[in-house]
């Protein structure tokens, strides 16, 4: 029978938010989530307060099992019905804006109403004994079609490698006129949120409220008494709770060093494949270099013997080039 790990001081003191576990136990607390929202929008729209979020189930991602060990998120709705979706990502992908796009999209198509009845209100009935009252019949307002309505729509996403075409620790992408620079509409807007660069970071370099956030989600499982920044932002100390190690439950410590070993394995995967491609990439790149100079001898040795008048059909015997090839040098 399996049993969580007695020697918590083996431990760091707070959980890793790349982890399944870490991530959801952390993000689906609604205060959490609601703070960290706010500075991160906050940086692009200073008026925004959002006054709560409601965690709502279920994953949109559809993709494979084997994906979702290293992909998993968390979406939420706001007190304005704003949607947002936190996602974190743990390897790099060749099309991952595209993917964020499609990832979005579906989360669109989800507010396409179908369309409703709805009924005038009846008039309630007397208290009064003896007093009647007619009732009206209940009036069909008709049917309304959906005019494509929507409420703003915000992905966030969390990128535990660097991506070369975005060399920013954070980006903000909106749909904006390519000219002009204003946005055409809110209701698509995502953060690509680059984790290393927050592990290259001092505390000193973080200057707004979104860094202190980033960096202390980032940073977590090497801080060894506690959170940075907790007297800036009081909320720090109840993330410091949930996260504490020591505060799982026995089940959630299981739960938490199988999430846990499960990343390891992940990364483990991704470095021998990684080698693989760069071993197989040597091997390629010097064959490559070797048919090159083969190609190249091939030219000289072709060149020496049309200068010295050989024939061409001898020449093409001689060096395997075809006859065009020859007449060309």
């Amino acid at each position: 029978m399996k049993t969580a790990s007695t020697d918590i001081a083996m431990h760091p003191k707070f959980i890793d938010p790349v982890t399944d576990f870490g991530f959801k136990l952390i993000f689906k607390d609604e205060e959490i989530t609601r703070g960290f929202l706010n500075a991160l929008v906050k940086t692009q729209y200073p008026e925004t307060n959002i006054a709560s979020v409601t965690i709502t189930d279920g994953e949109l991602d559809d993709t494979s099992r084997k994906a979702r060990r290293v992909v998993y998120d968390v979406r939420c709705v706001t007190d304005t019905g704003e949607e947002f979706i936190i996602e974190m990502q743990n390897n790099s992908q060749e099309f991952f804006s595209e993917r964020i796009v499609h990832y979005l999209s579906r989360a669109a198509s989800r507010q396409q109403s179908k369309g409703y009845i709805d009924y005038a209100a009846s008039p309630r009935k007397s208290k009064k004994k003896k007093q009647k009252l007619k009732r009206k019949p209940q009036q069909k307002i008709g049917k309304k079609d959906w005019n494509y309505h929507m409420k703003n729509i915000y992905g966030v996403f969390f990128m535990n490698f660097k991506d070369a075409s975005h060399p920013k620790k954070i980006a903000h992408v909106a749909l904006q006129d390519s000219e002009e620079h204003y946005t055409d509409t809110e209701v698509f807007q995502y953060w690509k949120i680059q984790m290393p660069f927050y592990r290259e970071m001092k505390e000193s370099d973080c200057k707004t409220d979104i860094d202190k956030w980033i960096f202390n989600l980032t940073n977590m499982p090497d801080m060894r008494t506690k959170l940075a920044f907790t007297n800036d932002i009081p909320l720090f100390m109840r993330l410091e709770k949930i996260a504490s190690y020591s505060a799982l439950t026995p089940k959630q410590q299981i739960q938490y060093d199988d999430s846990f070993n499960n990343y390891l394995a992940v990364l483990g995967h991704q470095e021998y494949y990684t080698k693989e491609g760069y071993k197989k990439g040597i091997e390629e790149g010097m064959e490559k270099g070797m048919e090159q100079g083969r190609t190249e001898e091939k030219i000289s040795t072709a060149r020496k013997m049309k200068l010295k008048g050989y024939p061409l059909e001898d020449i093409a015997e001689m060096t395997g080039l075809t006859l065009s090839e020859i007449n060309d040098l």
